[in-house]
């Protein structure tokens, strides 16, 4: 900006009304940054909750596989052999 703008702003609205204005801007500023942090931070829990409902299915197959006793192919083959002898 140039110095007579300044200078004139200063005599017209007066030194306290210039600190309001230069304040309202960097708050805006700062505002507009942490509403962008706050939608990077919903955007990455968003995927962390998709994660964590992916493993909690996963694990709940793999709980059922135990709980029902069904062995892998390889260790069912093995485990009639024995019992076949």
């Amino acid at each position: 900006m140039d110095i007579v703008v300044i200078t004139k702003l200063f005599e017209s609205i007066g030194f306290p009304a210039v600190i309001f204005v230069i304040w309202y801007i960097y708050h805006q500023a700062q505002v507009k940054t942490f509403e962008n942090m706050m939608n990077q931070n919903f955007t990455i829990l968003k995927d962390l909750l998709e994660t964590n409902q992916c493993h909690a299915a996963l694990l709940s197959r793999i709980e059922n596989k135990i709980d029902t006793n069904y062995w892998c192919p390889i260790l069912k083959k093995e485990v009639s052999k024995i019992n076949e002898y």
